[in-house]
Parts: structure tokens; sequence; C-alpha cells
């Protein structure tokens, strides 16, 4: 059974059907293919355009800071990490502009939802992170790597055993010592698990709740006052603070997954 509000529901568009968010991904894509455009165009014009330096000095700190938690990731993944940040960051701030449109024009609501509401983006996402993460491992400590998920040691013959009577306790021993190692990796996969679990309920419950908040304050002061005033204006400052948080601790949680599969145990 399904939670409506945790779902996008669908629309028609021209006989076919579209989710909420990817009608919104699709215009977000379109906004920021134009913006990319007017960036490069003004930074080959002039490159100390005040529009050119922001966004370079934005995304050339957060490229220094990820390089920093870890020096041996390779180029790809740091690109790929401020890709997610650059991507979700756009995402919630588009969102958030569509949020303040809709307390307008509420039909706007049944035709677009902010995209890191939606469950499924945010799965993905995580999932994708989390299996390259992975990858990383065994490409950086070979096949040993297995280790850290099947216990092949714990299969082997850690001692030489031993005659007579205390063969018996070395029996039992071996086979507490192979549960143990099954119990440890079987945690292993949990914990695997659970890095996607956190990634993708973590980014949707705090955009998903600061979307619902400033809903809910407009409608109370329209109904109150019949026009927008000053809390809406707060709970926007605070939902691009949120915004901001919200795609950092996601690329910057998605880079420490790396980081955790450089060495294998």
């Amino acid at each position: 059974m399904q939670i409506p509000w945790m779902f996008p529901h669908y629309t028609e568009v021209a006989w076919f059907y579209f989710s909420q968010t990817l009608l919104t991904s699709a215009v977000s894509l379109v906004i920021f293919l134009f913006f990319a455009f007017v960036y490069n165009k003004l930074k080959a014009k002039n490159e100390a355009n005040g529009f050119v330096a922001i966004v370079d000095m934005l995304i050339e700190t957060m490229d220094d800071f990820f390089g920093s938690v870890s020096d041996k990731i390779p180029t790809s993944v740091k690109t790929y990490i401020l890709f997610l940040f650059v991507y979700i960051l756009w995402n919630n701030l588009f969102g958030l502009v569509l949020d303040m449109f809709a307390t307008v024009v509420p039909t706007l609501h049944h035709n677009f939802r902010p995209v890191s509401t939606d469950i499924y983006f945010n799965a993905m996402l995580a999932v994708f992170g989390v299996i390259w993460s992975i990858v990383y491992g065994f490409q950086n400590n070979g096949l040993h790597f297995i280790e850290r998920y099947i216990p092949l040691k714990g299969f082997g013959i850690a001692w030489e055993r031993p005659k007579g009577p205390k063969v018996i306790l070395w029996i039992i021993v071996k086979i507490l010592d192979i549960l143990l190692g099954l119990f440890i990796w079987f945690l292993e996969f949990i914990w695997e698990f659970t890095k996607v679990l956190s990634l993708t309920l973590r980014l949707f419950w705090n955009i998903f709740a600061w979307v619902v908040l400033l809903i809910l304050i407009v409608w109370a002061t329209m109904a109150a006052f019949h026009v927008p005033l000053l809390a809406p204006l707060l709970v926007v400052a605070m939902e691009l603070l949120v915004s901001f948080l919200q795609a950092f601790v996601f690329a910057l949680l998605v880079l420490i997954y790396f980081k955790m599969a450089e060495e294998s145990h």
C-alpha cells in the first residue's frame, strides 16, 4: 500500500502521462542549460563578470573541500561528487521557486513537484553512489575487498587441528568462529543497505518537510490577512539554507563512503 503524499502522481501531457517530478526535472534541466549557456558566454566575454565570479567561487570552494577529504580519491569520483552537489542543489532551489509560484497559483501543485521530494529519484542517486563506492573498493583493494562481505578466512583452517579429547573443543570453537564471521559480514551487508536508506530518506524528509511548512504558513497568512506576510519570507530564507545543506550533506556522505572503501577490513 502506497502513501499518496510520498509518491508523485501522474499528469497527462499530449496523450502521455508524466510524473510531477519528471516534468519538474525536465523544466529544471532546460533552465539549467540556459544558465550554463549564459555563463559560458559571459565568461568568454569577461571572466571578471560578477555572475561568473560567484559561480566559479562556489564551484572551486566545494571542489577544494571535497578534494581535501581524501587525497587518494580519483578525479572521476571528485567530479561525480561535485556533480551530485550541483545537481541536487539546483533541483532544490528550482523546487523552492516553484513552491513560491504555487502558493499564488495552487494548481501548479498538480503538475509540478520538487524533484528531491520524489523518493524514487533520491533512491536512484543513493543506489548509484553506494554501488560505485563498492566498485571503487574492489578497484583499490583487488579481490581481497570481497572479504568485507564474505568470511572467506572463517572457513579456512585457522590453526592446526589438535589430537585427542581437545578436538571436540577445537570443533566447537571453529564453528563459533565461522558463525561469528557470518554474523559480522551479514552486518556489513545490512550497512550497505542502510547507506542507501539513510541517503534517500534524509534528503526526502528534509525537503518535503520545508515544502509542507511553506504551504501551511502561506495558507494561514492568506486566510488571516489575505496577503502573504513576513512569515513565508522567513520560511523561504530557511529553505534556501536547507536546500544548500542537504545537497552538501548528500554529496559529502557519498564521498565518505568512497573514502571508507579505500581500505578493506
